[in-house]
């Protein structure tokens, strides 16, 4: 977490110049802040400093917008959006997105490495999944093009108008064939040795549950299942409940829940998963804001048919990209006795990947969650549409001591460290590993 920073804006009204430094040409006066950008300006101090949990502003402001005000002051969890982004954001986030719908980054002497793929996408639906490493692509029946950097990769896909087929050829040989398009996403999906249960368009809008035998993980023991959740957004939750049912119908009795690389979402998601691993309204998270406000955000009250018995073994995989919501779950998970923390697999990353990662800069996180215990959120301008989203408040555990920020899940807690080769694997070796310790 970065040291709180208090930081006050003084706005300083002289009469006619109104919060902006004017000039004065030909005997005018001219502003370079129009009045709406005031009145934005405003609107945004005030609203900083009644809920950014990490203090006010105090500086003269002369000749500024509320863009760049968040830009220099506010924390890297906090944005500003215009109307026409907050929108895109909302759409976004309600699952409704359109493109090939996967990340990816590049490593020297290896190509594209796909980082994640978004669940019912157009490179999911092509067979594309985190893991594959891409040497080359191109437009479907034209030269292929070894890929030297990512900006090859994003130039071929940015050039793309959608439902022009791309073709990429993996490492492994593999081709993947593909083409933006407009999805609905999916957050989960469920697999056990015999079957996999998906969720896809269906023909009449939204998502339906599809079971897909090839999607099966042979390698898992009888009586698991394996439910994998990528982001606590759109229908998650709903998806999530889905596949307890299914999971309850079948009679597993072991749960391996993948969290990796889910970064959070909406509380409100988490809320209601939480509720699969509880027996009733109790608090799965609590929040306390800068003047020492405190809000406790209730578990959902599910169905039995949804709820995960207290008899099922229930284990789960976390990495660095493990946060905020993911966290959260789990430390509601642990204080209700769904799991310990040796039930939690932690990803111990390699040194060549953790090389890698130093060589762009970024952070290295081994073996342990990433340690985001605050929570943002959304104030919306309802004169001009724009949103500032702040950290607002710090958040707890259930037991309303414990608060990871900072400091993540991690071994010393008593978490289980397991050998990963890069930030995902195709063979998922983590998985194999945590289902060799579990099933023997």
């Amino acid at each position: 977490m970065k040291k709180d920073r208090v930081l006050r804006i003084v706005i300083t009204v002289l009469l006619a110049l109104a919060m902006c430094a004017a000039s004065f040409t030909a005997g005018f006066f001219v502003s370079k802040c129009s009045r709406s950008e005031r009145a934005s300006l405003r609107w945004g101090v005030n609203t900083i400093n009644k809920n950014y949990y990490f203090g006010e502003i105090d500086e003269d402001l002369t000749d500024t917008t509320l863009a760049e005000v968040a830009a220099k002051y506010l924390d890297r969890y906090s944005a500003y959006y215009t109307a026409k982004e907050y929108k895109e954001v909302m759409k976004s986030n309600a699952g409704s997105k359109s493109g090939l719908g996967l990340s990816y980054s590049y490593a020297e002497g290896r190509g594209v490495y796909v980082a994640s793929v978004v669940i019912n996408s157009p490179a999911y639906m092509c067979g594309l999944r985190k893991g594959v490493w891409l040497e080359s692509g191109g437009f479907e029946g034209g030269a292929q093009k070894d890929f030297g950097s990512a900006e090859d990769f994003s130039k071929l896909v940015g050039s793309a108008a959608e439902g022009r087929k791309l073709s990429f050829t993996s490492s492994d040989g593999e081709t993947y064939v593909t083409a933006k398009a407009e999805y609905t996403a999916s957050y989960a999906y469920m697999c056990t040795n015999e079957s996999a249960w998906i969720f896809g368009d269906a023909a009449t809008g939204g998502l339906a549950l599809y079971e897909n035998v090839s999607e099966r993980i042979d390698y898992l023991p009888d009586g698991f299942a394996y439910i994998r959740l990528t982001q606590f957004y759109g229908s998650a939750a709903a998806e999530f409940v889905r596949l307890t049912e299914k999971f309850n119908s079948l009679g597993c009795d072991s749960l391996i829940l993948d969290l990796r690389s889910n970064g959070g979402g909406y509380v409100s998601v988490m809320q209601d998963i939480a509720g699969v691993f509880t027996d009733g309204e109790k608090p799965a998270m609590i929040s306390r804001d800068k003047r020492g406000g405190e809000e406790r955000f209730l578990c959902a009250d599910v169905k039995p048919s949804q709820r995960i018995s207290s008899d099922v073994e229930v284990y789960v995989l976390a990495n660095a990209g493990t946060a905020s919501a993911s966290e959260a779950l789990i430390g509601a998970m642990y204080c209700y006795g769904a799991i310990e923390y040796s039930d939690v697999y932690l990803s111990d990353y390699s040194k060549e990947y953790t090389d890698w990662l130093l060589t762009f800069g970024q952070e290295v996180k081994n073996a342990r969650s990433y340690g985001k215990g605050i929570m943002q959120s959304t104030f919306v301008n309802s004169a001009t549409g724009e949103a500032l989203k702040l950290t607002t408040a710090k958040i707890y555990w259930p037991d309303g001591v414990t608060c990871i920020h900072d400091k993540g899940l991690n071994v010393a807690d008593g978490c289980v460290a397991v050998d990963a080769a890069w930030e995902h694997t195709l063979p998922d070796d983590e998985l194999k590993a945590a289902v060799g310790m579990r099933a023997g």
